[in-house]
């Protein structure tokens, strides 16, 4: 078990400064800004990837965790997260970001088994999975988990627009503020989910298709 008061694991996998990686992620600002997006539509994009990619990801972390304290199926999550992830350039990106996580599970629950196999597949699982299984571990209830996957994707949005669309910080922190409000209504349900089968599938076609250019692309900050 670990020592730290779930309220505290909170704080800190939220943390922008936590050095996992999640620094080389712009939750999709940098595809939409390069495929042409107009800066001032940056609002409706994180509004819709809240309402969309966003819960994916969240419902994802929520079955991985009861999976990790139920001893469920975590093959059957993943399967499910990548059913409902379409774009290869996002699934890798998630899996990307996951290992920083692994090594950051690594070290907050050392005698985690699900974490130590994790570290040695070739190919990790991707970055909700990871999360539910760390939240799990540090006792962190559902509907926390849920409001830490929405908080920090849209933190690494707003981190990544300072970058690319330098801009005072304090209405990113508005933004921010504000989505994670209206997306807060869904997470009651969000956090009550035990079957992969029962996290949302909403769709992000555009979002997906500036991801796969994207991945492409030589002239960029940003892995995603």
């Amino acid at each position: 078990m670990s020592p730290l008061a779930p309220s505290t694991a909170a704080m800190l996998l939220a943390d922008a400064r936590l050095p996992s990686g999640g620094h080389a992620h712009s939750a999709g600002v940098e595809p939409a800004l390069l495929s042409g997006m107009a800066p001032a539509e940056l609002p409706a994009l994180l509004r819709a990837r809240a309402a969309t990619t966003t819960l994916v990801e969240a419902g994802t972390a929520v079955a991985a965790r009861h999976a990790a304290l139920d001893g469920g199926d975590l093959d059957a999550v993943e399967a499910a997260w990548a059913a409902r992830t379409p774009s290869r350039a996002l699934r890798d990106a998630a899996r990307l970001l996951a290992r920083g996580y692994l090594r950051v599970g690594g070290e907050l629950l050392p005698g985690d088994a699900i974490i130590a196999a994790w570290r040695e597949r070739p190919t990790p699982p991707p970055r909700p999975c990871v999360l539910g299984v760390i939240a799990a571990g540090l006792e962190l209830p559902p509907l926390e988990l849920a409001r830490l996957v929405v908080y920090e994707d849209l933190q690494a949005a707003a981190a990544a627009v300072l970058k690319l669309e330098p801009r005072d910080p304090l209405d990113l922190v508005s933004m921010v503020a504000g989505l994670c409000a209206e997306a807060d209504e869904h997470l009651i349900a969000i956090a009550r989910i035990t079957d992969p089968a029962e996290i949302p599938a909403p769709s992000a076609p555009q979002s997906e298709a500036w991801a796969e250019v994207h991945a492409r692309s030589t002239r960029r900050l940003f892995r995603a």
